[in-house]
């Protein structure tokens, strides 16, 4: 006999994926025998996860009844803190995204953001209202390392924190749901996965090149964490040209432009002691200005992708990616591609395929609703499971 979890979890994950199916044709879908799929629908229908949609006429022979996710399962909120903006998307338990906002992130600092971090996912909440059930679980998605107990943060620079720091207690305190907290870049890569280039794909990097740079790293299907948290910190390699942290000046976000990312361009640009014609002001500009065919717009554009192209291939040496995913605000610009792409094919023995994001500014945020979404679903599931011997 198949264990009740096992084929609950198999009926229910046909029917989130699918459109409204009946027994014969979950029985199909699942290879369970039809005394069992009848069992388990019951169960579902008790529990209130799933109800019956109807029939569909015009056939021969008996009409028969379809079920569908019930509409009032619940849903999951996904939460994007970034340093300069922060999303908030909400999605019913089959991923169908039905609300989104963002705002600047106006505060610096774990209480701060918490805070205003929750008063977005409290506007989404009474957005929905109690139309979708109860909010099951909120993903959070944040530029940092997270340590093993999954609640301590480093590395937070674009945050305004530098040293270890509790971003999910103030959080706790304030979203009366299970918090699930990530790395921003590690859900980047799990976006990707769930709904970009890496559907298909085991063993795949992100790069993310914002603000800063970082890299997802996924393996066999699962992100690779380390040791402390800390694996695909790539500003940390030890590249040509690159400033060991200790030396870096400033503090905070100004740290950051020591690295290949949004700030480090702007560093470069600002070292230009002449410029022909208007000088850019943001990265924007800058890879406008680079299009158009200004040399030394181009330039930097270029000294950039070459940057990224040898951390790409100095991750390959060690981690051997099929596919590698640029993202970010900087990383996913087109024009980055064919020197990054050049710089690849030219240093690494296995050169993996180099794609832009397919999800641009959306990937750590749908990362976020991803692992809330799967934290939820094997809620349901344990509500099932316990309510089984109940049943029937």
């Amino acid at each position: 006999m198949v264990p009740v979890d096992t084929s609950d979890r198999a009926v229910l994950a046909a029917l989130l994926d699918s459109v409204p199916l009946t027994r014969p044709e979950l029985a199909g879908l699942t290879s369970l025998s039809r005394p069992t799929i009848s069992d388990v629908v019951r169960r579902l229908v008790g529990a209130g996860l799933i109800v019956d949609a109807g029939v569909r006429r015009g056939r021969p022979g008996r009409v028969p009844t379809y079920y569908q996710l019930a509409p009032t399962a619940g849903y999951v909120v996904g939460l994007d803190i970034g340093g300069d903006n922060t999303r908030v998307a909400v999605a019913d338990l089959s991923g169908a995204v039905c609300f989104e906002h963002r705002q600047a992130t106006g505060a610096s600092g774990a209480v701060r953001i918490a805070a205003q971090a929750a008063r977005m996912v409290a506007r989404a909440a009474a957005k929905v209202g109690g139309t979708l059930g109860p909010m099951r679980r909120v993903g959070v998605s944040a530029p940092g390392a997270i340590h093993a107990d999954g609640r301590t943060m480093s590395l937070a620079r674009n945050l305004g924190e530098d040293g270890p720091f509790d971003l999910l207690t103030p959080l706790e305190a304030r979203i009366a749901a299970p918090i699930v907290l990530d790395n921003n870049v590690n859900l980047a890569a799990l976006g990707e996965r769930w709904r970009g280039h890496a559907r298909d794909v085991d063993t795949f990097a992100f790069l993310a090149v914002g603000a800063g740079i970082g890299m997802g790293l996924v393996h066999d299907g699962q992100l690779v964490r380390g040791a402390h948290g800390a694996a695909g910190e790539v500003a940390y390699l030890p590249l040509p040209g690159s400033v060991p942290p200790g030396q870096r000046a400033g503090h905070g976000k100004e740290q950051l432009a020591d690295e290949a990312g949004g700030y480090g361009v702007l560093a470069a640009l600002k070292a230009r002691p002449t410029w022909p014609g208007t000088r850019p002001s943001t990265v924007a500009e800058l890879f406008d200005q680079a299009a158009a065919g200004v040399t030394a717009a181009r330039e930097i554009v270029e000294a950039e992708a070459r940057q990224l192209g040898l951390t790409i291939a100095s991750a390959c040496a060690v981690f051997d990616p099929e596919l590698v995913v640029l993202g970010g605000g900087v990383g996913r610009n087109p024009l980055l591609l064919p020197t990054v792409r050049e710089m690849v094919e030219s240093l690494v023995p296995f050169p993996p395929r180099v794609e832009i994001s397919a999800l641009g500014e959306a990937g750590s945020l749908t990362g976020a609703v991803f692992v809330a979404l799967q934290a939820a679903r094997d809620e349901i599931l344990q509500i099932t499971s316990q309510a089984a011997p109940q049943a029937g």
